[in-house]
């Protein structure tokens, strides 16, 4: 496992982002637990709205085109959109330094396997060497868990580097556990099966995570099939410590949408058109109904210059709305 992770030198000054608006609800949460000087310099003062008792506070964060386009077809890496507004390259800087932002604070980071196919041997840590001294006065890591999402184990490349130089635990179904089992080179244990929330046994999960870590990489399986189940997951997490995570995985963002679990989204919006088939988040998935999807109230909106924006989203869930949803002509 490396023992320092690569950095970024920023110029502050370059990337700093103009707060346009804030929701006054914020003004009563408490601030992130990991901040410095530099980091309120560029985005102001980062605050979270109360965190559940019972699983973790989840959030995500993405970079899209105009068009809600996060990848381009011949280059499906997830920081192109960014790098690719030739008319405010700073912009795509301050995009990459958002994620940081919002990396500093959480416990664990969900990655799929397709996107580590996508940008192989790659690390999920902080760039910022400021945010990184202030995670380790904060009591934390270094780097946030890495959590490997996989239905079935089929799509993990067990030989990524990812594996070896950062923590990182499995998070895959009752059909990927063995192929799981049998790709990793690294002493492991299983947490669970679960199937559901009732079926946890939280004092062994605590105990485990507690005994077996840090030399063990816990494989948490859930739910039925080649099906997790995110509830178990989210509890499971907070039961061994984790309060906050961050979703970088489009699928599984989408996923937990469906499940009610995203509490927030940050945006970052680059002005460029992509167009076509080019992949949206949850492509391929089955989408939102007219009658039956989530809502969001803006939490902020930074901007770097008129073709990069930032946008902080909370989800709100179990919303319907009422009356005749068509044409009035």
């Amino acid at each position: 496992m490396v023992s320092e992770y690569p950095k970024i030198d920023y110029d502050y000054d370059r990337i700093a982002l103009k707060k346009i608006y804030e929701h006054e609800m914020l003004a009563a949460c408490s601030p992130a637990p990991v901040q410095t000087a530099d980091s309120r310099k560029v985005f102001g003062e980062l605050r979270f709205p109360p965190l559940p008792d019972d699983r973790t506070y989840n959030l995500a964060s993405f970079v899209t085109s105009i068009d809600g386009k996060i990848a381009y077809l011949d280059n499906p890496a997830g920081p192109v959109i960014a790098q690719s507004n030739a008319l405010d390259p700073d912009g795509a800087s301050a995009d990459f330094w958002v994620l940081n932002l919002m990396r500093a604070s959480v416990d664990a980071v969900f990655a799929g396997a397709g996107t580590m196919q996508k940008e192989p041997d790659g690390l999920v840590c902080l760039f910022d060497r400021g945010l990184e001294e202030a995670r380790v006065q904060a009591g934390k890591p270094k780097a946030p868990w890495v959590v490997i999402c996989s239905l079935d184990g089929t799509d993990i490349p067990f030989q990524d580097t990812l594996l070896k130089n950062q923590p990182v635990m499995f998070n895959s179904s009752p059909t990927g556990m063995q192929r799981i089992l049998d790709g990793i080179d690294q002493p492991c244990y299983v947490v669970g099966p679960y199937r559901n929330v009732e079926d946890i046994d939280p004092d062994r999960v605590a105990d485990d995570f507690r005994r077996l870590v840090p030399g063990h990489i816990p494989v948490i399986i859930s739910g039925e099939g080649n099906r997790t189940n995110a509830q178990v997951v989210m509890r499971i997490l907070k039961l061994m410590g984790l309060d906050i995570t961050i979703v970088e995985s489009p699928s599984y963002c989408h996923s937990l949408l469906h499940d009610g679990l995203l509490d927030e989204i940050s945006l970052n919006y680059s002005c460029v058109y992509v167009g076509g088939k080019a992949v949206g988040l949850g492509n391929g998935m089955e989408p939102f109904t007219s009658v039956n999807h989530p809502h969001t109230e803006m939490l902020s909106i930074h901007t770097h210059s008129p073709s990069f924006f930032y946008f902080r989203h909370r989800f709100i869930h179990n919303r319907k709305p009422e009356g005749y949803l068509g044409s009035v002509y």
